[in-house]
């Protein structure tokens, strides 16, 4: 009997039939990973992280137990490849409004994009709201970097140097937290964005409040 051979060893001799037979494995391999990762934000999203044993998780990516560090490198990494997916993309969506949009729009449209992704992804949000606890390091450092990115894109999309950094994590955890009560009000998508980016104003007023305090109290200061 013909003995079948692998992707890697078809036509050997054939450089076109090869680099096609190594285009297949790599799409192959893309897609098992892309539906590992979809099927383990299913199971995360529905069952809550702590909830889902190893058994469970092998058994929904259709595995066996034995072999699933095969397959991931652990639940907590999984858990942070799907943070890391998210917030990447947030940072690469807000850096290009930074780009393009004209100043005084900026920070309007990185919040509608932000609600946009809610819709679009929101067990994704769902997992970054209720879970980010689970992470422990190096998961947690590289998912703060992360965050404090698209944290630094918002500041400069708002370019008042009185937006400090407690600023921008307050506008980033009302955006995150949305969707656990934006859509009980049944609003219009304008009038959603509207109502968001009028209590970011409010953010950015309190914060503008706070820092002429505290300069009139070190003038005060200064001058007794």
């Amino acid at each position: 009997m013909q003995r079948r051979l692998p992707f890697f060893e078809i036509a050997v001799g054939d450089p076109a039939d090869h680099a096609a037979a190594r285009l297949l494995w790599e799409q192959a391999a893309i897609n098992t990973f892309l539906d590992t990762r979809q099927q383990a934000l299913s199971l995360f999203a529905s069952k809550g992280y702590s909830n889902v044993g190893m058994r469970e998780l092998a058994s929904a990516l259709g595995i066996k137990c034995g072999s699933i560090y095969n397959h991931i490198e652990s639940k907590e990494a999984l858990l942070y490849e799907l943070f890391e997916e998210l917030l990447e993309l947030l940072q690469t969506k807000a850096m290009q409004i930074q780009r393009n949009a004209e100043a005084p729009k900026r920070l309007r449209k990185i919040i509608e994009m932000h609600l946009n992704l809610q819709d679009r992804m929101p067990s994704h949000f769902q997992l970054l709201e209720r879970e980010w606890r689970h992470l422990n390091e190096p998961w947690l450092s590289h998912a703060d970097a992360h965050r404090a990115r698209y944290e630094q894109v918002i500041a400069a999309a708002v370019g008042d140097s009185a937006c400090s950094q407690a600023c921008t994590q307050s506008i980033v955890t009302l955006l995150n937290q949305a969707p656990a009560w934006l859509p009980a009000l049944r609003l219009t998508v304008s009038a959603r964005l509207d109502l968001v980016y009028s209590m970011v104003e409010l953010i950015f007023a309190q914060a503008f409040s706070d820092s002429t305090a505290q300069r009139t109290d070190g003038a005060t200061i200064r001058a007794s």
